[in-house]
């Protein structure tokens, strides 16, 4: 069988299993498959602009064939982040060929919105080069931003708030997919269709737009001003607005306080929400990809709802999600079924405000989170959630200040390092620590004895990386600390203080286990996949 049969293949039991309305397993263990031959990445491309062009293309097909690519794409992103620079040539690569076939006239808008949503759900940018490309074929078929029926964009959105049941989190997060390649003139176009809607929902979901890019938050923000003169900015959006504020950048923040100003002004009474009970809260420890999740069971009036939220070392809080409308036990099936799949430990509301604060001011610059965080830390009654630098030495001071002296003193760290090497045995997490980007094979490079390359790894890879495990390790015994029992966490935590001191690696147990395993990853082509 030829490669693009395969793929077709692949396509039509992706196909099969969306119709059904039950993904199988075959298809959530494509995206790893995938991802280990980016040449199939353009064949998905190819097939899809195919698709595209018959005379009566199969919609679901192109549902395939993006869900095919975002399971790639989001195995991709994680292994870019994990310093493999193949990863990040492989989806350069897709973005080059998408923006070509367009360019080309091969892939139609249709093709195309599929194609590119796969980039939005994966967590990655779709690029200029694809952005221009979609806007110069939309001129060329008479869909650009002065071509657009009004009575065609309102059926649009009366269908999506239909399709979302009146969610605001989910009708951003649906129309965010589809416009992700838009240049931001359309999509401000578009989106002016949210700020002056009769449905409340689409106004409350527009707010979700201040996060993005400055090219469409700051327009954004001038058309909701207005608006917001007239009292068509919901009370619940401005209890909204005051949250997010603090997460973006001062001339962002400063228009969204103009857009509260007005909204006060015409005296908006907040409608009455039902109460909310946090039933449970847990938080994750650390894996090596620097992932840690959040879970939180909510009772909101006589509903019951799910939250996750994931944070991820170096890249501020990568993902939030809320499931409603479950019952009761089947949130405890799906805690019970999380906690058989990691570690995880109770936590605090004060706990889990700072280690989200913390998470917020670890990403990158001027990138703020995902809108669905909004939802998340409402639910769970968060308050005074803000990017807050937390470096891993005051972590460590903060978490150890009201131990006994006899757990800290010399003999306590002295037998905390000693037993970092035998943590596997009672830990299963600890399986996940290990390197696995393009500088492991730079570092152990000729050399075949397997010491070599462990010495290699600890000084050429480790050792530039003492802060980042350092923070693993931390926010680990951070997680552990919650339950309230035991002494672990301080042995953690003491560890953690030794990795971010000058103590050599050497010396250290931990480093030689995490090292160990980065070898025989590097042998076995294992990779890191973080928690979710």
């Amino acid at each position: 069988m030829t490669p693009r049969a395969a793929i077709q293949q692949i396509a039509r039991m992706v196909r099969d299993d969306i119709r059904s309305g039950e993904l199988s397993p075959g298809a959530h263990s494509v995206g790893e498959m995938l991802a280990a031959q980016p040449e199939a990445l353009i064949l998905i491309v190819d097939l899809t602009a195919a698709e595209g062009r018959k005379k009566r293309p199969d919609s679901t097909m192109h549902q395939a064939y993006s869900f095919m690519l975002d399971q790639a794409l989001e195995q991709l992103r994680q292994r870019s982040e994990a310093g493999n620079g193949h990863a990040g040539m492989a989806m350069e690569n897709v973005r080059a060929a998408i923006a070509q076939q367009m360019r080309a006239g091969k892939l139609v808008p249709t093709a195309a919105v599929a194609l590119v949503s796969a980039f939005s759900r994966a967590g990655i940018d779709v690029g200029e080069d694809i952005r221009s490309a979609m806007d110069h074929a939309m001129i060329q078929t008479g869909a650009d931003q002065q071509n657009l029926p009004t009575a065609d964009v309102d059926e649009m959105l009366k269908d999506l708030v239909t399709a979302c049941e009146g969610d605001p989190f989910l009708i951003h997060s649906q129309f965010a997919e589809l416009t992700a390649a838009m240049p931001a003139e359309l999509q401000l176009s578009l989106l002016e269709g949210f700020v002056l809607a009769d449905e409340s929902s689409l106004r409350e979901a527009a707010i979700g737009w201040l996060l993005a890019e400055p090219a469409i938050a700051l327009p954004l923000a001038s058309m909701m001003k207005e608006t917001a003169k007239r009292g068509l900015i919901p009370a619940s959006s401005v209890t909204n607005l005051m949250l997010i504020r603090n997460w973006v950048p001062e001339d962002r923040r400063r228009a969204i306080d103009a857009i509260i100003r007005a909204a006060r002004a015409v005296d908006s009474v907040p409608e009455k929400r039902p109460a909310i009970q946090v039933r449970e809260l847990l938080l994750s420890e650390r894996d090596g990809a620097g992932a840690q999740s959040i879970f939180a069971s909510i009772k909101q009036g006589r509903k019951n709802a799910l939250v996750s939220i994931l944070v991820k070392q170096g890249h501020g809080v990568r993902d939030a999600w809320v499931v409603h409308s479950l019952s009761r036990p089947e949130i405890e099936d799906m805690l019970d079924h999380i906690a058989s799949e990691m570690p995880v430990h109770e936590a605090t509301a004060e706990d889990t405000a700072l280690i989200l604060s913390s998470a917020m001011a670890d990403g990158p610059a001027n990138s703020p989170p995902p809108f669905g965080l909004v939802q998340a830390i409402t639910l769970m009654g968060l308050s005074d959630v803000a990017p807050t630098f937390l470096s891993v030495e005051d972590l460590i001071a903060s978490m150890l200040a009201e131990t006994d002296a006899a757990e800290t003193d010399a003999k306590a760290v002295k037998r905390a390092v000693r037993a970092s090497g035998r943590w596997l045995a009672t830990n299963p997490q600890i399986d996940s620590w290990f390197e696995n980007g393009d500088d492991v094979a730079a570092a152990i490079k000729g050399k075949r004895k397997i010491e070599d390359r462990i010495a290699a790894i600890i000084e050429k890879v480790l050792e530039p990386k003492r802060a980042y495990w350092a923070s693993v390790i931390a926010w680990s015994a951070f997680a552990q600390r919650g339950d309230g029992n035991g002494s672990d966490w301080i042995e953690m935590a003491l560890v953690a203080r030794e990795m971010a001191s000058e103590r050599p690696l050497s010396e250290i147990p931990l480093a030689r286990f995490i090292a160990v395993q980065t070898t025989e990853a590097a042998r076995t082509g294992q990779r890191l996949v973080p928690m979710s």
